[in-house]
């Protein structure tokens, strides 16, 4: 790929290894899945479990987790984009989990919530509420203070894999502060907490096996020490700009899958004896395609070395989202249309993939708010 070139030999090796694991363990239930809309209990123990332990990729040694840097979190997220986007949300909600902790916890809460992830829980991420949607600020999510700690009410929505995580991350404003910006805080909640309550599962057309649920926060109480004491929307903001890096590499990776179907669809179909891929109204727009795919994943590569140096990269991280989930979006198009009325034949991956991108373009902030983010970095 475009960007091995720049990569050590070992992180070479770390996405080789995932490759193979992928293709092993991965590839041959992805038509179950998507045709049952339900993730195999078995295989989430495989992917929590050596030799994937995708919920614990970044928590650091200390605390029994591989710690991978950004870009190699990112690697492993193109080769799941390509092989089953729906299970890219599974590495996406223990990244944001584990980042809440990493970069707004105690050593203490550290300890006690990263080490549970490293022993085979999931966490998940709660900050979307049913009314306010991609404006955190306007949550109506509340936390009410109690003698021994909180009291949480309210509705959040689109919450991923909330039915099998132990652990909630969920953001929500603190009644005492009327600074609406400093009263949002993140809290800690178990599974199993009395008041908190799974509402709906939302069907969608794509990313089938990819478990959303609205929740609703009936007085949750929850102790004191489980609040993260750092602001929580500049803790929000922080660790969706991580996380959006390795959610553009998982767009290139079903970009890429949609690329290979379409060359591999332009070789073989025949037409008045010749491929149809000698027909220039073919090969350029794919040709066009590939390009733009090497570009939506250096731009992300960039951004990913950018975190790794500590470096700000908020527009940088926004633009590698954005673009990537505009070439995803074209890619599936393009093979859609080359493949005309097989694009629609479920024995082609193609109308999954299409599936797939229409459901997936928006996660961690539509194409407007990235470009909001753009803009007001440029602005700044």
């Amino acid at each position: 790929m475009t960007i091995d070139i720049f990569l050590t030999k070992e992180q070479i090796e770390l996405k080789e290894r995932y490759r193979d694991l992928i293709k092993k363990v991965i590839i041959p239930r992805v038509k179950e899945i998507d045709e049952t809309d339900a993730m195999p209990p078995d295989l989430i123990q495989q992917l929590i479990k050596p030799p994937f332990t995708l919920q614990a990729l970044s928590i650091p040694r200390k605390y029994g987790g591989l710690e991978l840097g950004e870009l190699e979190v990112c690697l492993i997220a193109e080769e799941l984009g390509y092989a089953c986007p729906a299970l890219i949300p599974f590495l996406e909600i223990a990244q944001l989990y584990c980042h809440v902790i990493l970069y707004g916890g105690s050593e203490e809460q550290k300890e006690r919530f990263l080490g549970r992830l490293v022993k085979g829980d999931i966490g998940c991420y709660a900050l979307t509420d049913e009314g306010s949607g991609s404006d955190p600020v306007s949550m109506t999510t509340t936390a009410k203070t109690v003698a021994d700690g909180y009291e949480i009410s309210g509705k959040k929505r689109i919450i991923t894999f909330a039915d099998i995580s132990d652990l909630y991350a969920i953001f929500s404003k603190r009644e005492e502060e009327t600074n609406e910006v400093e009263s949002i805080s993140a809290f800690i909640v178990e599974k199993g907490t009395p008041g908190l309550i799974l509402e709906k599962h939302l069907k969608m057309m794509g990313l089938k096996g990819h478990r959303s649920y609205n929740i609703t926060l009936d007085k949750v109480k929850v102790p004191k020490e489980n609040r993260i004491e750092k602001a929580g929307l500049r803790l929000a903001l922080n660790v969706l700009n991580t996380t959006r890096i390795s959610l553009a590499f998982g767009f290139v990776g079903l970009a890429r899958a949609a690329l290979e179907a379409v060359v591999d669809f332009a070789k073989n179909r025949i037409i008045r004896g010749k491929p149809i891929s000698e027909h220039q109204a073919i090969s350029f727009p794919i040709a066009e395609l590939a390009t733009e795919i090497d570009a939506a994943r250096l731009l992300a590569y960039r951004a990913a070395v950018m975190d790794e140096k500590d470096a700000r990269h908020r527009k940088e991280t926004s633009m590698a989202k954005n673009y990537a989930g505009n070439i995803m979006i074209k890619s599936v198009d393009l093979a859609s249309r080359i493949l005309a009325g097989y694009g629609t034949d479920t024995e082609y991956p193609v109308e999954r993939y299409l599936r797939d991108a229409y459901s997936w373009v928006a996660a961690q902030g539509t194409r407007e708010v990235q470009n909001l983010v753009i803009s007001r970095e440029i602005f700044r």
